[in-house]
């Protein structure tokens, strides 16, 4: 995404690479007697006596990890106050006792409570990006769009229930614009108009939907995984989920979705048959869809 002077929000791969090994420069660095001096001094401060080898690398881990955060919030904050004072904000949410069992905040992610699938992918930004901007309202403070951030990272079963604290703090600069009332305090705005978004939305969607009918139907015909005449019906299908999970309009299970093209449909049928295909269907037009997005915003 980018700002009204065409300059986007996000680091280059390159740049975010050269930009942590600063951050974490301090950390190996020596004195004149080859010491790691703040290696020494940091695990001087733990009781490491019988730690094993797997703890330590926790130890070391939320040290590189500190180090990281604090450079990441000294960067943005040279050069773009506002998005450092919406990082502290969220962290001050965070901390917050109307926050304290919804969600923590653990090695530069806001974690909800029940992250516990770990092979599970983490969540595009771009999908995020989506979901946040039909949710924020004009009046809403940091606090508002965190309990909306919880309420997303909790109503999904597809990514891990976590996500970069940093990456949300762009995506809420990059959704919203300051302004000043008339007591000079500051308070969010959103920046796109919501019908427009969403017109756009369904162009990338309608976008990827072709595009994987194009690549995938052919195949799946030929090896008598899918049916001639349900081809439109899957897709028809799953660009209605793809469409409902980021628009949050319907909240349809995907068995409800289907059954309104296939009436008769039983669900012990749908489940052996239908599903695995129409998730994976549903997984290729969204993954589409947010590069799509991506290409297009940034």
């Amino acid at each position: 995404m980018k700002s009204k002077s065409h300059k986007s929000y996000f680091l280059k791969e390159d740049c975010k690479s050269d930009l942590a090994w600063d951050f974490i420069a301090e950390i190996f660095q020596k004195d004149d007697f080859g010491n790691f001096t703040l290696l020494q001094s940091y695990f001087d401060s733990v009781d490491i006596d019988g730690f094993k080898d797997h703890e330590l690398f926790i130890e070391l881990r939320k040290l590189v990890f500190t180090k990281v955060d604090d450079g990441i919030f000294r960067y943005y904050g040279e050069r773009d106050p506002s998005l450092k004072k919406i990082i502290r904000n969220l962290k001050l949410s965070v901390r917050n006792s109307d926050f304290r069992h919804k969600v923590r905040y653990e090695d530069g992610f806001i974690v909800v409570p029940n992250d516990e699938v770990q092979e599970l992918p983490s969540m595009p930004e771009d999908f995020m990006r989506i979901k946040l901007c039909f949710r924020l309202e004009e009046q809403m403070q940091i606090p508002d769009i965190l309990n909306q951030v919880v309420n997303i990272l909790q109503d999904q079963s597809v990514y891990r229930n976590r996500f970069s604290l940093v990456i949300l703090a762009k995506i809420i600069r990059e959704s919203f614009v300051l302004i000043h009332d008339e007591s000079e305090r500051k308070n969010l705005k959103p920046a796109a108009d919501k019908q427009l978004l969403k017109q756009d939305i369904e162009k990338f969607l309608n976008r990827s939907v072709d595009k994987i009918k194009r690549d995938v139907a052919p195949g799946y015909v030929k090896r008598g995984k899918i049916e001639t005449d349900h081809v439109d019906i899957y897709f028809d299908t799953a660009t209605d989920i793809v469409r409902d999970d980021l628009t949050e309009q319907s909240g349809l299970s995907q068995f409800d979705r289907i059954k309104t093209y296939l009436a008769d449909l039983e669900y012990e049928q749908f489940r052996k048959k239908h599903r695995p295909v129409l998730e994976y269907m549903v997984k290729l037009i969204r993954t589409d869809l947010i590069q799509n997005v991506r290409n297009d915003w940034v």
